[in-house]
C-alpha cells in the first residue's frame, strides 16, 4: 500500500475506562479531529485509591471495566521509581544514570559485535519525536539495512554471528497464530475471561508502560497460560531512535516483565513493524527474537476509537479466513481498546470454522521452554492440538509479587539456539527438529503493515502524530 503522505497517530493512553491506543487511518483526511490533547504522566503512587484486589487472582473477579481501570498503587513499582532505576512512564526510555545493571548489559552487547556499524539511525518526520518515518532519501529497492518499513524485509542482510531472520508465519499446516498487541488493557478480564473459556492461549505482546500502569492485569497474562513477549517501553518508531535507546526501549520492557511476572521474554515485535538490521540486532543480543505477521486485521481502525466501520474490520477477518488451507498465518490482533477485543470475540467462531488450529506462538513454532526459568513448560504444537494447552509451573495468580530485585539475566539468540529453549530455538513440523525461520524470508506474501503502516519503495512517508501517552488512572482523554 501506498503511504505518500498519508497520516498515521498513535496515542497510547489509559483511560477510565480502557487503556487504549488511538491510531489513526492511512490518509483519512479527517484524521486530526482524532488527534487528542498531551496529559502528564501521573506517576503512580502506592496510596493512591483504586480496586481492593491486592493481587492477581482477586483482581481477575472484577467485573466492573471502570473498577478494573481505577488507578492503584504496588509499592515495589514506586520504590523502583524512587530508586531510579526505571524510565518514566509513556516517555521513550533511556538508560538510567544509576542503572549500573542496565549500562554492563549494554555495553557487553556492544563489544560482542552483532551490531552492523554501516546502518544508520533512520530519518524522523512530523511534530512529535519518533513518530515518523521518511524513507525518501533511502534505496528501497536494494534495501541494504533490511529495513521492514521500506520493503518488508525479514531476512537480515547483515550476515553479524547472532543474528535471526524475522518469524511471521507457522510451520504447521491449517494454523492461525494468534498475538494481540500493545496490553496489558486494564479492562480486559472479560476478553482473557473469552480466551480461557474458549481454551485459547495467545502470544502477548505487552508494552512496558502498561505493564508499569497495571501489573496485576500484566500478572494474569502469564497466570493464565499466555506466551509473553515485548513490544517496547514507548510504542515508536524503533529505526529512529540512536542505539542506546532501541536497548532500553527493549531492556526496560524485558526487565519489567521479569520484575512483575517473573519471566525473561525471548521475543518482541517491533511497533509498526518498524526494524532493520542495527534494531535486529540489539533485540539479539538482548535475547529477543523479531516476530512479524502474515496476516493484519487492521483491528486498530474499528470505530469509535478509529475511523472505519466494524463491518470493514469484519470483511479484514474474513478475508484472512478466506485463505484458510493456503497458508499458516501469524496474524495481527489488538488488545488496544474494548472494541477490538469485542471484535476478535465476535469473529472468532469463523475463524474456528475455517482455521483448524488456532494457537500461540509457542505451539506455532513448537517451543516448549519459551523463557530461561525452566520450571515453565509449555505444550508443542502436537500437544495443545491435542487439547492438552495448559502450560506446566505457572506461577500462581494468589501469591504472585512484584520483585524489583529479581535477577535478569538475558541470554543472546545464539546462546538459547545453543542451550535449546527460546525463541532462538524454534522447531518445525509437530515437535521435530529443525529452526522454523527457514520458512521466512525476505519477500513473503506477508501483509505490508501493523496498523496499516508499511512504507512504499522510495516513497516519504510522512506521519502527522502525537507522542505516545501513558495516564495512570482516571484521567480524562479530551479530544480536538
Amino acid at each position: 500500500m501506498k503511504l505518500s503522505g498519508f497520516t498515521l497517530c498513535s496515542l497510547l493512553a489509559v483511560s477510565a475506562v480502557s487503556a487504549s491506543v488511538l491510531h489513526l487511518v492511512p490518509g483519512n483526511d479527517d484524521a486530526h479531529e482524532h488527534l487528542v490533547k498531551r496529559h502528564g504522566f501521573v506517576r503512580r503512587q502506592a496510596a493512591q485509591s483504586g480496586p481492593t484486589a491486592s493481587n492477581e487472582a482477586d483482581f481477575a473477579k472484577i467485573k466492573d471495566p471502570k473498577q478494573q481501570c481505577a488507578v492503584y498503587g504496588v509499592p515495589e513499582i514506586t520504590q523502583m521509581q524512587d530508586q531510579g532505576v526505571i524510565p518514566t512512564g509513556g516517555e521513550p526510555a533511556t538508560i538510567q544514570q544509576k542503572d549500573a545493571e542496565a549500562q554492563k548489559i549494554w555495553k557487553d552487547i556492544q563489544d560482542s559485535g552483532i551490531i552492523p556499524n554501516d546502518v544508520q539511525v533512520k530519518k524522523q518526520q512530523g511534530s512529535e519525536p519518533h513518530m515518523g518515518i521518511d524513507s525518501s532519501s533511502y534505496n528501497a529497492q536494494e534495501d541494504p539495512d533490511c529495513w521492514w518499513s521500506a520493503s518488508t524485509c525479514k531476512t537480515p542482510k547483515h550476515k553479524n554471528p547472532g543474528m535471526m531472520e524475522d518469524l511471521y508465519t507457522c510451520p504447521e499446516p491449517d494454523t492461525w497464530g494468534l498475538t494481540f498487541d500493545d496490553g496489558p488493557n486494564c479492562s480486559h478480564n472479560a476478553f482473557y475471561d473469552f480466551l480461557a473459556e474458549n481454551k485459547l492461549r495467545a502470544t502477548l505482546f505487552y508494552i512496558g508502560t502498561n505493564v508499569l500502569n497495571h501489573p496485576y492485569q500484566a500478572q494474569r497474562g502469564i497466570a493464565d497460560g499466555h506466551d509473553i513477549c515485548v513490544h517496547t517501553w514507548s510504542h515508536r518508531y524503533m529505526t529512529t531512535f540512536e542505539s542506546d535507546q532501541v536497548f532500553a526501549e527493549l531492556y526496560y520492557t524485558a526487565r519489567l516483565i521479569k520484575q512483575v511476572m517473573g519471566v525473561t521474554p525471548t521475543c518482541w515485535r517491533p511497533p509498526y513493524g518498524d526494524v532493520d538490521d542495527r534494531v535486529r540486532a540489539i533485540a539479539a543480543g538482548l535475547g529477543l527474537r523479531t516476530i512479524l505477521w502474515e496476516e493484519d486485521t487492521n483491528d486498530w481502525q474499528i470505530q469509535p476509537s478509529g475511523a472505519k466501520p466494524t463491518s470493514v474490520i469484519d470483511q479484514n477477518y474474513q478475508s484472512i479466513i478466506g485463505k484458510a488451507g493456503s497458508e499458516s498465518p501469524i496474524v495481527l490482533t489488538h488488545e488496544i481498546v474494548s472494541a477490538t477485543m469485542k471484535e476478535f470475540m465476535k469473529m472468532y467462531p469463523k475463524v474456528k470454522e475455517a482455521y483448524k488450529n488456532v494457537v500461540p506462538l509457542t505451539a506455532c513454532q513448537n517451543i516448549t521452554q519459551p523463557y530461561p526459568e525452566d520450571q515453565l513448560k509449555y505444550p508443542n504444537f502436537k500437544d495443545f492440538t491435542g487439547g492438552n494447552i495448559a502450560p506446566s509451573g505457572l506461577p500462581d495468580g494468589q501469591s504472585m509479587k512484584v520483585d524489583p530485585n529479581a535477577k535478569f539475566e538475558p541470554v543472546a539468540l545464539d546462546q538459547q539456539a545453543k542451550n535449546g529453549y527460546g525463541y532462538g530455538d524454534p522447531k518445525s513440523g509437530s515437535g521435530g527438529g529443525g529452526d522454523s525461520s527457514s520458512s521466512s524470508s525476505s519477500g513473503g506474501s506477508g501483509s505490508d503493515s501493523e496498523e496499516g503502516s508499511s512504507a512504499a519503495a522510495a516513497l516519504s512517508t510522512s506521519f502527522a502524530s502525537t507522542a505516545a501517552l501513558f495516564v495512570a488512572g482516571a484521567v480524562a482523554i479530551a479530544v480536538i
